[in-house]
């Protein structure tokens, strides 16, 4: 085995059993970081294991074209048995007799020269090799972008549950100083019971939050190729906007320097790269063809008929021995037309892949500029949300004061605080909508996704 082929073997080992050698390496105790998570998801995720065989396939194309400059040897050997009527070697007659034969043979061929197709088709199959491992690369971006999303939805139902479990002490609390007003008779029994129907809603939005938070656990797992482990926990950091560098520079800035870090925009362009190659190969097949040959043959006749016997067999094989070194020359004149249309299907390719990479870049520069609008947006949302937590806020305690002294009733104190709540649940989708839009921006720059 050369080692081009241990190479490929050992890595197509290495892509079967990565996964379970990462697995033992986390324990269910152990909350998962974002990069753990997006590095388990490359090892485990069907459509990049695709891919590493298409990087295999493709690497196998350009080790075959090159060996296809080299000579080919082959040997070649018959064995026949001859009945019926054979020319007698003695008398020149046509005579009945049974003979046996044998003839070997060893050929080779070398292409010398055939308009350079050989070449451009290495050059060809180099490139698009280097094409597949950068469609490669935006695989395991897109992977790590889907799993970054959620795994900070997970965050986010995390937090959503934190803040309705405050809700709910809150309301607890403010059922007990209701109870002992109504005992004190200077509240109504309605209050009471408005104060516990508040408790009994909170009560319910914790139950939807945690649901809501295991669910996105669930599709976490699930993304990562993780079977479901209910101890499955992740790392929750502190994050705070205000630590995320801003949008500084301009979307037409941010898709300058995409453009050189985007692995599909690379893909695009090398493709177009290849097929010029391409193109060039197929109008190599319009010009002649040289090559050489060389052969060396023997053989062996078992004819044998009275006052005539053979040779022994290694005298015939060694006197019987010829050779022969030539050089061929093929001038392609009609063929069916299949040269002429390989060049037209080649041209063809060429602007498929040039229209292919326009494509590809005027996508990314929408998609920049539509994320770039999103993240101004959302800051904008998440500036709103800030704001109108602290008004809530400063309102609500004022009524809860004002509640303690009963001069408001149950309905408004309870309008306020669900007020409140709800502009804290905005406040923190909209502050995660926000970090999340900026790594998106980063994500094109080509900065790392961790938080």
């Amino acid at each position: 085995m050369n080692n081009n082929n241990k190479k490929i073997l050992l890595l197509i080992i290495g892509i079967a059993i990565s996964p379970f050698l990462f697995a033992q390496e986390k324990t269910s105790s152990e909350p998962w970081t974002l990069m753990e998570c997006i590095n388990y998801a490359l090892k485990n995720n069907i459509n990049i294991k695709r891919s590493n065989l298409n990087v295999l396939q493709n690497r196998s194309s350009v080790d075959q074209s090159k060996a296809d400059l080299l000579p080919s040897l082959n040997g070649r050997a018959t064995h026949t048995y001859n009945y019926g009527k054979n020319q007698n070697p003695a008398t020149g007659v046509l005579e009945d007799f049974n003979a046996r034969g044998n003839t070997f043979g060893l050929s080779a061929n070398v292409t010398l020269y055939n308009g350079f197709t050989n070449y451009n088709t290495i050059k060809q199959n180099t490139i698009l090799l280097d094409a597949i491992l950068a469609d490669l690369e935006q695989a395991k971006n897109d992977v790590g972008l889907n799993v970054a999303r959620a795994y900070l939805q997970v965050i986010v139902n995390d937090e959503l549950l934190r803040s309705s479990k405050i809700q709910l002490e809150t309301s607890k609390e403010q059922l007990k100083r209701t109870a002992i007003l109504v005992v004190a008779g200077s509240l109504a029994k309605l209050d009471e019971l408005q104060a516990l129907s508040q408790k009994a809603l909170n009560e319910s939005q914790v139950v939807n939050n945690e649901n809501t938070l295991e669910l996105s656990k669930l599709q976490l797992m699930q993304l990562i190729q993780l079977p479901y482990d209910p101890n499955f926990a992740i790392v929750i950091p502190d994050l705070n906007p205000n630590d995320f560098e801003p949008v500084l520079i301009t979307s037409s800035e941010i898709y300058d320097i995409a453009l050189n870090t985007q692995p599909n925009v690379k893909s695009t362009a090398l493709r177009m790269a290849a097929s010029e190659a391409g193109l060039a190969a197929a109008k190599g097949n319009r010009l002649p063809t040289i090559s050489g040959f060389a052969s060396i043959d023997t053989r062996y006749s078992g004819f044998s008929v009275p006052g005539f016997e053979p040779d022994p067999f290694s005298n015939q094989l060694e006197s019987n021995l010829g050779q022969n070194l030539g050089f061929s020359l093929n001038v392609p004149i009609f063929n069916n037309y299949r040269v002429k249309q390989g060049i037209q299907n080649s041209t063809i390719n060429k602007e498929r892949a040039t229209l292919n990479d326009i494509d590809t870049k005027n996508n990314l520069r929408q998609q920049i500029e539509q994320a770039y609008f999103n993240a101004t947006a959302a800051l904008k949302a998440y500036s709103s949300a800030e704001q109108q937590v602290d008004a809530l806020k400063l309102t609500f305690e004022n009524m809860e004061k004002q509640k303690h002294l009963g001069a408001i009733n149950n309905t408004d104190f309870t309008l306020a605080q669900n007020n409140l709540s709800a502009a804290e649940s905005d406040m923190i989708r909209a502050k995660y909508d926000y970090i999340f839009k900026l790594k998106i921006l980063d994500f094109y720059q080509g900065k790392p996704l961790d938080f």
